[in-house]
């Protein structure tokens, strides 16, 4: 199985397999339309191929800490676009990594998580696994993200 890694904080390194990825997006913040009355991770919307496509902050969503702070908002960041069912959705990143092959069998149990600021982390992981480096990368699902998100609007 084909995954993307990329780094949700510079401490933090994760992955999501390519058949739930669209497209990867470098996305000027000044195209991005914010949204009243929206989580806080929801950063608003912006148009993507003639259609809305919602904006969400993954490293915030997940308890990591906020990629947008004030003084990065004018930077471009990169969104992976996923696909979960017939909803899209853009999710914000820090650094795009590359692409690994990976059998479903190196992927390890997620690691406990009982910060409850993480509680959605927890939610979304499928696992982790260990690069050749020997740093962790978090295996995120697309599909929970999308659900976990949906149940938040």
């Amino acid at each position: 199985m084909q995954f993307l890694t990329f780094s949700l904080t510079p401490e933090n390194q994760a992955m999501l397999p390519t058949e739930r990825l669209a497209e990867v997006l470098n996305l000027d913040p000044s195209h991005i339309i914010p949204i009243a009355d929206m989580p806080p991770a929801v950063m608003g919307v912006c148009n993507w191929r003639g259609q809305v496509l919602w904006l969400v902050d993954l490293a915030y969503l997940l308890g990591l800490g906020a990629l947008f702070a004030e003084d990065l908002y004018h930077q471009k960041h990169p969104v992976l676009v996923v696909r979960s069912k017939s909803k899209v959705l853009g999710l914000a990143v820090n650094k795009v990594g590359h692409l690994i092959g990976c059998d479903e069998s190196q992927i390890q149990p997620p690691p406990t998580i009982a910060l409850p600021q993480m509680q959605v982390l927890s939610l979304c992981l499928k696992g982790q696994i260990m690069n050749s480096d020997g740093k962790k990368l978090l295996v995120l699902d697309a599909d929970v993200i999308v659900d976990v998100l949906g149940k938040h609007n």
